[in-house]
């Protein structure tokens, strides 16, 4: 199967743990949720970066969240079922290329990483 998801690059796609969901990611600015059920269809674009958006990754304590890296410096934290945002991390001098969840403990602690050369929690 091929789909002509984004209109520029694709920088990472991440598997919903439970669901039947793939979000991806791209220089288009976007992300985009995918439904294997509906035979891949595109159910949700999440717009509200201004850069490439380099990464996203499922809330491992809250799978209907996801948060996402983007070279416009900002980490955004997402829920499925709105196309903005809830909320934006700011504290990166340059762009954030990386991100993950810290699976352990009681807090969905979120670690970057940027191209200002820092990993911050």
């Amino acid at each position: 199967m091929k789909l002509r998801a984004h209109s520029d690059f694709i920088r990472t796609v991440e598997v919903h743990p439970t669901l039947p969901y793939i979000i991806s990611s791209s220089d288009d600015y976007s992300v985009k949720l995918w439904d294997w059920d509906k035979n891949f269809a595109n159910t949700q674009i999440f717009e509200g970066h201004v850069h490439y958006v380099m990464m996203c990754k499922f809330n491992p304590k809250d799978t209907n969240t996801f948060a996402t890296a983007s070279l416009d410096r900002t980490i955004k934290v997402w829920g499925l079922s709105k196309p903005h945002p809830h909320y934006s991390l700011e504290g990166h001098e340059r762009g954030v290329n990386c991100i993950d969840y810290y699976p352990s403990g009681d807090k969905p602690y979120l670690l970057s990483g940027a191209d200002d050369n820092t990993v911050k929690i």
